[in-house]
């Protein structure tokens, strides 16, 4: 695989905060934000909602219901 020297890896914290519905990213040097699966909120993004519910479920962590499943 050839890379281009364009991607940055940063490392990203995630987590499901059941109280509000939303996924929570802590992006180092950056803070904090969030995204829930409603897409007409400014945070919404239901397929990035989705696939974060994935890797949480994945890694044995509390996460929302997926969408589809």
């Amino acid at each position: 695989m050839v890379r281009s020297g364009k991607t940055a890896t940063p490392k990203i914290g995630i987590w499901y905060d059941e109280a509000a519905g939303d996924i929570h990213l802590s992006l180092a040097g950056q803070g904090l934000s969030t995204v829930n699966d409603r897409p007409d909120s400014k945070r919404g993004n239901p397929h990035l909602f989705n696939k974060l519910a994935r890797i949480l479920r994945e890694q044995g962590k509390p996460h929302p219901p997926i969408a589809g499943e």
